[in-house]
């Protein structure tokens, strides 16, 4: 007995000489996954709080670095992120996934700053400690972008502090033997960091961030960073990191920078220009939108642009509020609701009116709010759809911020349509809105943004494609919004997202009548769904195709 506890404590702490670490790490059950980063996690804990050489604290690590890469690979199998918020398992894998990391890329960090505080290696050890230490800083943050979680504290000033540190020993530039593809020095590795934040990651739709790290891995060497400003910067902006902050690189204006040895300009001209060449490209050889080419769509492209472009600031101010707002998620389930609506409208109430009699009379429910957001409720299982309930922290004239209470996943995506109802106001109508950003905070849960496109909406049938064929079955669905003074001003559609484009002639039915339709300009930015312009075409008559004699047989 008293073995086999020996024998657990001496697998659960690394041993501090790097030959009895090499054995321990050779005695690692790699073909057990669990118990392999059972080990390693607890023996990093412990190691990060002892008292060791520097020298000896990075040839540990460096040892350990391919069982660590096993053991993230292992955990990063199991991370489903399908939907948000995680899963109790899912959210689970991730904190343990994140704490692996941020534990090994700590024994680099404190590798390099006892080398720096005792006088301990040289500079290709500090070069060494510091790259590691900010390549797995940048594999946390691309794990927590990519599940909508906001970065942990202290953590971007723990880049920033690593980066002036090589910079103050001149290794930031200097190209290591062993680094990751596509990030060569340490400025680089930091370059694609800052550049990951710069691109809005809780605006982008679900597996896009690491599409666009590969993207950025490729053409990182097009961004330079300096301490002033070069001239090329996008207009009266630029893009800055500020050295002793805990905040990534932002857009400023230039007239704000500070006077600062702690600051970083990353002059990106060459990178969007090089962007925009990919569209361009992209659009000349009839490339679909969201066909990827280099690892990055065209439709993803002009959205990271604008990202790095657009100076976004708040249109509208914004109200704190705390109610309860319905919300519809998928277009099948919106379009639904929407026709329910209608058909509502129609018969002028009647049915509405019966069935919340009904459910009052067989029901205890205090009021007839209450009864008629059961009725809501019930009309929307009847459809089909699922009508989730979300908190409103805030909202404004553009649309609101949400929160979600619920301990089950949502039905939330970035980019995705979304049919909103206000349970408190009896005269409350479905409002159509997209999904801009989501983050998952701590404190408060999964949060997003919808902006809110319309509260006037028709639903509309696709009966045919006049001018070309498609293999799409006919007909397909979609919604109508009308023009809004100040903000739309032409009626525009929704439909499915890759079935129709720009040019295309459509037959259409609403309101019980037909008309012929061009679709004349795609939004490829708006959300995961095609939003088009349209003008409407006069009907041809059958003697306009049969001859040219039409304005002779008027005059006769």
């Amino acid at each position: 007995m008293a073995t086999d506890e020996a024998q657990i404590s001496n697998h659960r702490f690394i041993p501090l000489s790097p030959s009895k670490a090499r054995d321990w790490i050779a005695a690692l059950p790699l073909t057990d996954p669990g118990e392999t980063t059972r080990r390693i996690f607890h023996g990093l804990v412990d190691l990060n709080r002892r008292a060791l050489p520097a020298m000896a604290r990075l040839q540990i690590s460096e040892m350990l670095r391919p069982a660590v890469d096993v053991a993230l690979e292992a955990l990063q199998r199991h991370l489903e992120a399908r939907a948000f918020p995680l899963t109790l398992k899912s959210q689970k894998i991730f904190e343990l996934t994140q704490s692996l990391m941020l534990e090994f890329a700590g024994s680099y960090q404190v590798a390099a700053l006892d080398m720096m505080t005792k006088k301990e290696g040289n500079k290709k050890a500090l070069q060494l400690a510091i790259y590691r230490a900010l390549d797995f800083m940048g594999k946390v943050l691309l794990l927590t972008y990519s599940v909508y979680v906001r970065t942990r504290e202290t953590l971007w000033h723990d880049i920033h502090h690593l980066y002036l540190l090589a910079v103050e020993n001149g290794v930031e530039k200097i190209a290591l033997r062993d680094a990751a593809p596509g990030a060569p020095t340490i400025e680089t590795r930091y370059t694609q960091m800052n550049l990951l934040a710069l691109a809005k990651p809780y605006c982008l739709r679900q597996g896009e961030v690491a599409r666009l790290v590969q993207y950025f891995t490729q053409y990182t060497h097009l961004v330079t960073i300096a301490r002033e400003t070069s001239g090329e910067q996008v207009g009266a902006y630029v893009h800055a990191a500020i050295l002793n902050s805990d905040e990534p690189a932002v857009m400023m204006l230039a007239s704000d920078l500070p006077h600062s040895p702690t600051v970083r300009v990353l002059n990106l001209s060459a990178l969007v220009a090089q962007m925009d060449a990919h569209i361009r490209e992209l659009e000349a050889k009839g490339v679909p939108a969201m066909m990827l080419q280099d690892g990055l769509s065209r439709n993803l492209a002009k959205r990271v642009i604008y990202h790095l472009t657009a100076v976004q600031n708040r249109s509208y101010n914004r109200f704190p509020k705390n109610a309860q707002i319905g919300m519809v998620t998928r277009m099948p389930d919106v379009l639904s609701v929407i026709r329910r609506a209608q058909k509502t409208e129609v018969s002028e109430d009647a049915e509405a009116e019966d069935m919340l009699f009904n459910v009052f009379m067989a029901s205890d429910y205090e009021d007839e709010g209450e009864a008629r957001k059961a009725v809501i409720q019930r009309v929307a299982e009847d459809e089909g759809a699922c009508i989730q309930t979300w908190r409103v922290m805030n909202t404004s004239v553009g649309g609101y911020g949400l929160r979600w209470e619920g301990k089950e996943v949502s039905g939330a995506r970035v980019g995705e349509i979304v049919a909103l109802r206000d349970f408190g106001d009896d005269s409350s109508v479905w409002m159509i809105g997209v999904i801009k950003w989501m983050e998952f905070v701590a404190t408060k849960g999964l949060c997003c943004g919808v902006e809110l496109l319309s509260t006037k909406i028709m639903e509309v049938s696709v009966l045919q494609v006049l001018n070309r064929q498609v293999t799409q079955k006919m007909p397909v669905e979609g919604l109508m919004l009308p023009s809004i003074e100040g903000v739309r001003p032409d009626p525009a559609l929704i439909l499915p997202a890759y079935i129709f484009q720009a040019s295309d002639e459509i037959r259409l039915e609403f309101a019980e009548r037909e008309e012929r339709v061009r679709l004349v300009l795609l939004d490829e930015c708006l959300g995961a769904f095609a939003y088009f312009r349209f003008t409407t075409l006069a009907d041809k008559t059958l003697e306009e195709d049969e001859d040219d004699f039409t304005s002779l047989w008027q005059s006769l």
